[in-house]
């Protein structure tokens, strides 16, 4: 059964997401697939920040989360569906990490005037929170949010055991769309951002990085990953992410 940190572990993942020009987003085309929903354009191209909660929720966790969880593209109808489940709590007292929290940007709190929805990271006050969204400035971001705006929040009923990932559906989340504006070279040696986001496709492609793991750190094993990657897709494994490379991470066709 699920827990919390695997939820936002997976969340996590996708920070830097950003719609891709044609605004077709993975988890709106996947969302919109999974449950065979028309018209395609409301889904696909539609406000997705409450299809990334529940992709989210089945790729970290199997249905066991998402059962918990919520399987929903509109909000009112999320938050709804916690009240009457008796897992609803209005405004933000007693709120901690794992709970999907409900916003009302003109401060009504009523879940009828619910505008957005984002998963609970950090509570440092009731006042003060830190959250995972999703469709924030067309991407996927953190944000420190106070309580003025916080209609109330869904509690899931975790269990705090390991649930199964659903592996299919992350390698499928992996193809990003467009890729980002090329950096510059990221090759053995590097560290930061750009090789932690290198790191990242390449694990939710499923290629291994050894113990270290996402790490921000170019080390041997990753170069051994990129090579691997590379083959699978044809380039020259030279264990050096190009801006062909790059491209690929990005863009290139899942297999599952």
């Amino acid at each position: 059964m699920p827990k919390a940190s695997e939820l936002l572990r997976e969340m996590s993942r996708y920070l830097g997401y950003h719609e891709p020009p044609s605004r077709e987003t993975v988890f709106g085309v996947t969302f919109r697939k999974r449950k065979n929903l028309r018209p395609e354009e409301a889904f696909d191209r539609g406000p997705w920040c409450d299809m990334f909660v529940a992709q989210c929720a089945l790729a970290a966790g199997g249905p066991d989360m998402l059962r918990l969880v919520g399987d929903f593209s509109l909000t009112t109808a999320h938050a709804a569906w916690f009240r009457d489940d008796g897992r609803w709590r209005r405004g933000a007292a007693g709120i901690r990490p794992g709970d999907i929290v409900f916003f009302d940007w003109h401060g009504e709190k009523e879940i009828k005037f619910i505008d957005h929805v984002a998963t609970v990271e950090k509570v440092f006050s009731p006042d003060d929170i830190q959250t995972i969204e999703g469709n924030i400035g067309d991407s996927c971001v953190r944000r420190r949010r106070t309580s003025a705006f916080v209609a109330g929040y869904g509690r899931p009923a975790y269990d705090g055991l390991p649930s199964e990932p659903d592996v299919s559906l992350i390698s499928v989340l992996a193809e990003l769309g467009d890729a980002p504006a090329f950096p510059g070279v990221v090759q053995l040696g590097r560290k930061g951002a750009n090789v932690r986001r290198a790191q990242e496709k390449l694990r939710r492609r499923r290629f291994g990085l050894g113990p270290s793991g996402i790490d921000a750190d170019f080390g041997p094993a990753t170069r051994s990953a990129v090579m691997d990657f590379q083959r699978s897709q044809g380039i020259e494994p030279t264990g050096i992410v190009d801006a062909k490379t790059w491209k690929a991470l990005w863009e290139a066709p899942i297999t599952v």
